[in-house]
């Protein structure tokens, strides 16, 4: 039979009333706690006792601390002299068990008891949580500034899409925890001053089923993308092992008997070294191909001009130059799809080789296919309006759509570029649930425009 159990720590660190029930019924068991953790308590298998626990709070304490403070030492004995056992110190928590029923509870006073603990409370937990909130709103904006500048990309990328969400939810989680250390630190001052101590609650099933949901919007932004699920289990792999090596450098020095600021300051410095140098060397994988992250987009032959090497890719095109006149010449074809729940959205090119004479005749589209019809009327709006006329110094750099006739294209709305004091071949063309951006690199005939039309039309 084991002599050591261990169980998930399901209640918060400022929940002093759950955590002394629960070692009483493990006591009674035969189980005595011999190491407190963020995740697991671990116990010894002892005889079943019957005790008493009480915890007490240090704010001034910290994790880093190699030595306990004078103040815990002198509390300590004042405990002891009650009656009262040290069981173990945890961060800034400190426990204690009795076997004596006449032993004076450690704190009688509700008022320095709430103080005490609702210092602890605002450096251990809401001066971290106030500046994690800041961090996920300018994260969030970054990711709505995205949003905003280029929505169709965004919204049709798994990666991107589920962002969002991932971090709302852990705002909502940090936000929650703020205004409930608050609101119980009101409500736990007006009782204390009537004699009455009022326990902090936390609800733990809301705080892990919200990190549940995280992980899982996490998940589904990899999926469909192989490379995109290796590259992110190597990173959270990375982040995971950077974390441990963290926590055990913080017990070695601790052990040392290096100051907390300095074990701080190594900590950091040495985690943030081998999260750069990990970050570093993933995205030099992916730059020299270790992960497939363009299977689709795999060259099929290379040539040189002026020197240089490029590469030449062969990927199958809704609309090709050849479609719309005879002209003959070497090609690299490209496209690059990507979808969602939302949108699909694919990026086609057609290039002549830099050597060949007809370089002019080239294609360029993108085609937005919109799943849910509520996102037609914005995408279009943020397509037309991502060109923008320009002044400066008084002076106009015209850069706009403008509306033509639709009829030739057999779209609801077509709308053609202007830019500096021409009229380009670059169209805008809105269908029911398809909206294609085409440039054409020569002037189309009427017969090229009707053909690029029902062979783009949705």
């Amino acid at each position: 039979m084991s002599t050591t159990k261990r169980t998930f720590a399901n209640f918060s660190f400022f929940d002093k009333e759950t955590i002394e029930k629960k070692l009483e019924q493990m006591a009674a068991q035969g189980w005595m706690l011999r190491k407190a953790g963020s995740l697991f308590w671990t116990y010894e298998k002892t005889e079943p006792q019957k005790l008493r626990f009480a915890i007490i709070y240090f704010p001034g304490v910290s994790a880093l601390d190699p030595h306990p403070s004078q103040r815990q030492l002198d509390k300590e004995a004042f405990c002891i002299q009650d009656g009262w056992q040290l069981v173990l110190r945890w961060d800034a928590m400190a426990i204690f068990c009795t076997e004596r029923e006449d032993a004076v509870p450690i704190d009688t006073d509700p008022v320095p008891h709430v103080e005490t603990l609702y210092q602890t409370m605002k450096k251990k937990l809401l001066t971290g949580q106030l500046v994690t909130v800041a961090l996920i709103l300018w994260a969030l904006y970054l990711q709505l500034s995205q949003l905003w500048r280029d929505p169709t990309d965004y919204l049709s990328s798994m990666s991107s899409l589920f962002a969002i969400p991932f971090w709302l939810l852990l705002l909502c989680s940090g936000v929650v925890q703020v205004l409930v250390c608050f609101r119980w630190q009101r409500k736990a001052k007006k009782a204390a001053e009537q004699g009455v101590f009022l326990p902090m609650r936390s609800n733990k099933l809301f705080t892990w089923g919200v990190l549940f949901l995280a992980v899982l919007f996490l998940l589904l932004s990899t999926v469909g993308s192989n490379a995109n699920l290796v590259v992110s289990l190597c990173f959270y792999g990375l982040m995971a092992v950077s974390a441990v090596l963290a926590y055990r450098l913080v017990g070695w020095l601790k052990k040392k008997s290096v100051h907390r600021l300095i074990n701080l300051l190594i900590t950091t410095a040495l985690t943030m070294l081998l999260v750069l140098v990990g970050t570093f060397g993933l995205v030099r994988a992916v730059g020299d191909g270790w992960f497939p992250v363009e299977s689709g987009r795999q060259p099929v032959d290379t040539y040189e001009w002026n020197g240089e090497r490029f590469d030449v890719y062969d990927d199958p095109l809704p609309l090709e130059v050849e479609d719309l006149m005879d002209v003959e010449a070497r090609w690299s074809k490209e496209a690059d799809w990507q979808e969602s729940p939302l949108l699909a959205r694919g990026e086609y090119r057609q290039n002549a080789l830099l050597n060949e004479e007809v370089r002019k005749y080239c294609l360029s589209y993108t085609i937005t296919d919109i799943k849910v019809s509520a996102l037609y009327s914005f995408l279009r709006n943020r397509m037309l309006h991502g060109r923008q006329d320009e002044i400066h110094n008084g002076v106009v750099f015209v850069d706009h759509f403008e509306p033509v006739d639709p009829a030739l294209w057999g779209a609801e709305a077509v709308y053609q570029l202007h830019w500096d004091d021409s009229i380009l071949d670059t169209y805008l063309v809105c269908w029911d649930t398809r909206i294609v951006e085409l440039k054409f690199y020569w002037e189309p005939t009427k017969e090229q425009i009707q053909t690029a039309a029902e062979l783009l039309c949705p």
